[in-house]
């Protein structure tokens, strides 16, 4: 990636499309190792789970090493930049609570220390307040756009009753509705202000075809609203709903973790201002009862009753 890029699509590069969020699930939350066990657990296809587990192996999220000390089996261990993506997948896990589904959540987090899940835990690094997007403003330093992704191509939108077919699951039901790489750069540009079709195009090189099927996905899931130009009343611009506007964590998390893995000595290529207590901020992972940073060692997962 140009060393302009944002890291958005820098970490979307790595992380890809909706089976990857569900990997890093199991590895995260159920410490699964071993090929056969993601593969039973998700349900997925050998060959693409293959494909999933070698990209993160060759961007260090995750390691193969031997199952037992001196053995031959090797399975697929979380790397210290693995178990950093806590935060995005707590990210999504919460959306998926919030908006999608009905009913009692399929699963939860607890914070381990007081005892409480984990509901908007994605907060401002300084004040440790939740952080909505009409409060942040942002500097680009990103000169080059997207060039339209050959591998972005290859990454299909996978529907949610094959991504929930083993079990209910709140990521899941995230992934289905942005997990496609597409569909996310098309979000990030929507918090950037972006509303036209144009627009959309010229920044993200897409093909036309393929961002006219992504904008009616999100429409269709309502994470977007069409509402027709003042001056073009015969053509249609597309604006965030607040359940789109709730998506914030998810990429706040995502930018944080590509900063910190993916970022060059230039720095990061996006600065976040947060003008609730106007101080530069990164997305971190607190509990919001106790107010104390997250991690992986902290959490404990929950299964539905």
């Amino acid at each position: 990636m140009p060393e302009s890029s944002c890291s958005v699509e820098r970490s979307f590069e790595i992380l890809g499309g909706a089976w990857t969020f569900l990997v890093l699930r199991e590895a995260l939350f159920h410490d699964v190792v071993q090929f056969d066990s993601f593969q039973a657990n998700l349900g997925i296809a050998r060959e693409s789970l293959k494909r999933v587990l070698k990209r993160l192996v060759r961007h260090g999220v995750l390691e193969q090493k031997a199952l037992v000390p001196g053995g031959l089996r090797k399975g697929y261990f979380l790397t210290e930049r693995g178990r950093d993506l806590l935060p995005a997948l707590v990210a999504a896990l919460n959306w998926g609570e919030d908006w999608v589904g009905e009913g009692p959540s399929p699963e939860s987090l607890i914070h381990k220390k007081c005892g409480h899940p984990l509901k908007r835990a994605i907060v401002c690094s300084h004040c440790h307040q939740t952080v909505d997007a009409r409060e942040v403003s942002f500097e680009s330093r990103i000169k080059n756009r997207s060039k339209g992704r050959a591998k972005f191509a290859k990454m299909r939108y996978v529907e949610q009753e094959l991504l929930e077919r083993q079990r209910p699951c709140s990521i899941a039901r995230t992934m289905a509705a942005i997990g496609d790489p597409w569909s996310f750069l098309i979000i990030r540009e929507c918090f950037y202000g972006v509303r036209r079709f144009d627009a959309f195009q010229r920044r993200l090189s897409i093909a036309s075809n393929i961002l006219t099927a992504r904008l009616k996905r999100l429409v269709a899931a309502g994470v977007l609203r069409t509402q027709p130009i003042a001056d073009q009343p015969h053509l249609s611009e597309y604006r965030m709903t607040e359940k789109g506007l709730a998506l914030y964590a998810v990429p706040l998390a995502i930018i944080a973790w590509g900063d910190k893995w993916l970022a060059d000595a230039k720095g990061p290529p996006l600065i976040l201002t947060h003008k609730a207590c106007g101080h530069q901020f990164a997305a971190e992972l607190r509990c919001r009862t106790c107010d104390s940073l997250v991690t992986l060692d902290d959490v404990a997962y929950q299964a539905p009753s």
